[in-house]
């Protein structure tokens, strides 16, 4: 539907609902997040949730958004003063993403030069408090004329739970995909799974072998894809290695990674 044509429907359903109750079904987070009361988001055939807008945000969604706009975004370079404004936005700008990756640890998620987005984890929201009333206190010098937070939007928690929901089944079905090394060889490894070693990387000043951190992202159809991997790094010493890992073939085009449990990394 057109906007115009949408925005009457929802006019329409939120004046029949009163009094009643309608089950609506929708692809449409947005949609969802403005008519409902409570939701339902369904993943591989089976109901993973149930609750309203803000309490499923915030049991499923990854943390908070927080949009900085500037004073004056310039949209050209059209005159010598249009460009030395840009150039101060530029510098504030980066003075933000600083004071954010110095205080939070987070980088900018989206920019312009009106305005910076930035997703905070939530394990951070015991720092906020302290945090937006620092940055509130340097508006002026920054540059900043709004700041705005809020919870990551429904659309962030369908995709999270609908990622979810791709590991439980990929781990049942135990299906394998090709990792494909910086370093040249290609492995294969389990769908799903986040941290793998490399068999065949044991050396003499490296005896245990190496490892990455997988990235997966979810394609236009929700199937889990490899986005890449981080750099190899030591397997470190609390980890616990197959026995018969130095037995693999390590010639082999074909060779099987192992799936190390992300508690030994994270809480090491």
């Amino acid at each position: 539907m057109d906007p115009i044509s949408r925005r009457h429907v929802w006019d329409i359903i939120e004046n029949a609902k009163k009094g009643r109750a309608i089950v609506l079904t929708t692809h449409s987070m947005e949609e969802a997040d403005i008519l409902s009361d409570r939701i339902a988001i369904m993943a591989k055939g089976r109901l993973r949730c149930l609750g309203t807008s803000i309490r499923l945000k915030s049991k499923f969604g990854t943390g908070y958004i927080a949009n900085i706009s500037f004073v004056g975004g310039v949209p050209g370079q059209t005159t010598p003063v249009d460009a030395e404004l840009d150039a101060t936005h530029e510098r504030k700008a980066q003075l933000v993403k600083h004071f954010f990756k110095h205080h939070l640890d987070v980088e900018a998620k989206d920019e312009n030069k009106s305005f910076l987005t930035f997703v905070i984890p939530r394990e951070k929201e015991k720092l906020l408090p302290d945090f937006f009333a620092e940055l509130e206190d340097r508006e002026d010098e920054l540059g900043i004329s709004d700041i705005q937070l809020g919870l990551t939007t429904l659309e962030e928690v369908f995709l999270s739970i609908a990622k979810q929901a791709e590991l439980e089944s990929a781990a049942i079905d135990g299906a394998m995909v090709t990792l494909n090394l910086s370093s040249g060889p290609s492995i294969q490894i389990p769908k799903g799974s986040r941290f793998v070693g490399i068999p065949g990387t044991e050396t003499a000043d490296n005896p245990r072998g190496f490892m990455v951190e997988v990235y997966w992202e979810q394609d236009d159809s929700g199937n889990l894809c490899i986005s890449g991997h981080s750099p190899e790094i030591s397997i470190p010493p609390n980890i616990q290695i197959p026995e018969n890992n130095s037995k693999r073939i390590r010639n082999s085009a074909s060779r099987t990674g192992f799936v190390i449990d992300p508690h030994q990394i994270l809480n090491k």
